[in-house]
């Protein structure tokens, strides 16, 4: 009885976070063990309890949509690189930075830095990550992830939410 107590805990975990900037650390916490490359550590994204807890109705409708899409053609995975950071090479990731750069103009986002030493021959670099989070309506109850956006180059991102609505498009 104990240990389904405390793996229902941990399954729940980023649904249990009081702040935005605790939701955000979840999934940055989880991004730094999938860098890892040690499947048997292995922290999902999109398990069933973080897509009712943590995602925008938006985000699990993009979400959902892209995976009959994927499945109606005959995929083996949704996603063929890691969807937050879009590594293909799994290079350990080292410092992080989470910071809340909501405005009253603007969105709530949260931004995420990553720094990645050299790794397999490929040079240092940073990955840049903006978390943009809602409410959904009409509920007034907590922030969830509606978007993850990744720094592609100067005045260029990638938006997780955007790819996934393209590709629910046969």
């Amino acid at each position: 009885m104990k240990a389904v107590c405390v793996a229902s805990l941990v399954l729940a975990g980023p649904a249990l976070a009081d702040t935005r900037e605790e939701l955000v650390r979840s999934y940055v916490d989880r991004i730094v063990v999938n860098s890892l490359d040690e499947p048997d550590r292995r922290a999902p994204y999109f398990t069933e309890i973080q897509m009712l807890n943590d995602f925008s109705g938006d985000f699990v409708d993009a979400y959902a949509e892209a995976l009959k899409t994927s499945r109606k053609q005959g995929d083996v995975a949704l996603f063929e690189t890691d969807p937050m950071t879009g590594d293909v090479n799994r290079c350990p990731i080292g410092k992080t930075a989470v910071t809340d750069r909501t405005r009253g103009d603007t969105p709530d986002r949260i931004e995420v830095r990553m720094d990645l030493p050299s790794c397999d021959g490929a040079a240092a670099r940073s990955i840049r990550l903006m978390f943009f989070l809602k409410k959904d309506e009409p509920s007034s109850g907590p922030d969830r992830i509606d978007d993850v956006l990744r720094f592609v180059d100067e005045g260029e991102w990638f938006s997780l939410k955007a790819w996934l609505e393209r590709r629910a498009k046969p």
